[in-house]
């Protein structure tokens, strides 16, 4: 039998204090973030950090890669669920708060698996296909508009059984109301709409945060390293 709730500010605040395993480097981290204002929202919730974490473990993932850095908490979380020689490669399109990541990733001690790329995700995800880069995971949480370009650019770059997880694909819930007609919302409901019948993947979109949508690539293609 299916039971649905209502997450209201009482269960979402007793999320927060069970709902994940507090850790002292990401939540100074997290405060920091918090203090830049309004921009603070781009960053992933800590319960989201620790899903991604827990995925690479379970996928036994060893190489990632992330469209969209901001302050590095995915990033750092990614990079603690890797193995000992595993990597991830981030990308954004800007180094402003470059500066702030790195100084975290030092502090969990996962600096030395990560590469960040100063760049355009389109172009240099398209360069990836080019130099036939392969990945075990991908984690979208970039400019909204983009989003199906990184999902299709995604398909190549991974390996079979390989995962995307998208974030934002519930987007504040504006994606369910029909009277939201601005383009990032429209291009997300798209999006959400392509990823159902898309044959390629098997998917569950969750509702964790704002919606990470999780997709899996069939083993229908074998590849070379």
């Amino acid at each position: 039998m299916s039971t649905q709730i209502t997450v209201d500010k009482d269960l979402v605040k007793y999320l927060e204090k069970v709902g994940y395993r507090s850790d002292p480097v990401i939540d100074q981290l997290v405060k920091e973030t918090a203090a830049l204002g309004s921009v603070a929202q781009m960053q992933i919730a800590p319960e989201q950090g620790q899903f991604l974490e827990i995925i690479v473990k379970i996928s036994q993932s060893n190489k990632c890669l992330e469209i969209g850095r901001f302050t590095g908490l995915s990033t750092l979380c990614m990079a603690k669920g890797l193995p000992k020689k595993g990597s991830i490669t981030t990308i954004d399109n800007s180094d402003e708060f470059l500066p702030i990541a790195q100084k975290y990733w030092q502090m969990a001690g996962v600096s030395n698996k990560i590469d960040s790329i100063i760049g355009a995700g389109v172009e240099v995800m398209q360069s990836f296909i080019d130099r036939q880069y392969f990945f075990d995971l991908i984690f979208i949480d970039a400019d909204k508009n983009n989003y199906p370009n990184y999902y299709e650019l995604s398909l190549p770059l991974l390996r079979p059984n390989g995962i995307v997880i998208i974030d934002n694909m519930l987007w504040h819930g504006d994606v369910a109301d029909d009277t939201k007609t601005d383009k990032e919302t429209r291009t997300i409901r798209t999006l959400n709409q392509s990823i159902q019948s898309d044959e390629r993947v098997d998917f569950s979109l969750l509702p964790l945060s704002d919606g990470l949508s999780f997709i899996r690539k069939k083993n229908n293609l074998i590849l070379k390293n």
